[in-house]
């Protein structure tokens, strides 16, 4: 091949126009034409997307709101307990007891009671309520007045000495007010002669705790 055929073949190339490297997945190998049809049919299908999500949210929202919430009915030891500490202190700590195992909360009752007069006589820090209505004695962070444990809350107090007498019942197998008496003396103190505080403990404790045996 002479030099001026090289010289017409290198312009020939010169002038022949590039193929696009563009991706497939790009609009650049697209004809304008169908570049716009692809753009509508993904606009379409993205507004049918979310018409359908709209729809189905709306449904779920409508099923909610027809379907009643809830609620646990109230049995009778439930109802008991609150005519019985109406207009005390521990009556904000209501909804906490009646979450409690029926004999846990009849005991709950029943030692707030004698320990606190439901709330009237509680250990306090800094002049505000420890909700402490069980004469209860555990070393922690925050103590009240005359030694006792101070909670943050009502909630925290109930759970805490629901967890107590839980453990008492559960594990020690306590069922009585009389064997519930080392809450006041402590271990050993249920099998040995009582002093007249004790009894009178026992006596007081047993007195409302009986009026919510019977539900049990």
């Amino acid at each position: 091949m002479n030099n001026k055929n090289k010289t017409k073949n290198k312009i020939k190339s010169a002038n022949k126009p590039k193929k696009n490297k563009a991706g497939v997945l790009t609009l650049g190998n697209i004809n304008p034409d169908r570049s716009r049809i692809l753009m509508l049919i993904v606009s379409i299908i993205f507004l049918t997307t979310t018409m359908t999500m709209t729809q189905a949210i709306e449904k779920n929202i409508e099923k909610n709101i027809q379907q009643p919430v809830k609620v646990k009915t109230a049995t009778p030891l439930d109802l008991e307990i609150k005519q019985m500490v109406a207009g005390y202190p521990i009556e904000k700590m209501v909804p906490y007891i009646l979450q409690q195992d029926p004999k846990t909360a009849a005991f709950l009752v029943a030692i707030a009671k004698k320990e606190s007069a439901w709330g009237k006589r509680h250990p306090v820090l800094a002049g505000q309520d420890c909700y402490n209505y069980w004469g209860f004695r555990l070393k922690a962070e925050r103590m009240g007045s005359g030694g006792h444990t101070c909670f943050d809350s009502p909630q925290q107090a109930v759970s805490v000495i629901a967890q107590r007498i839980d453990e008492l019942v559960e594990e020690e197998k306590v069922d009585t007010p009389k064997e519930m008496v080392i809450w006041k003396c402590g271990y050993g103190c249920q099998d040995s002669i009582k002093t007249v505080a004790e009894k009178k403990w026992i006596s007081d404790v047993d007195l409302y705790y009986s009026k919510l045996e019977r539900y049990l």
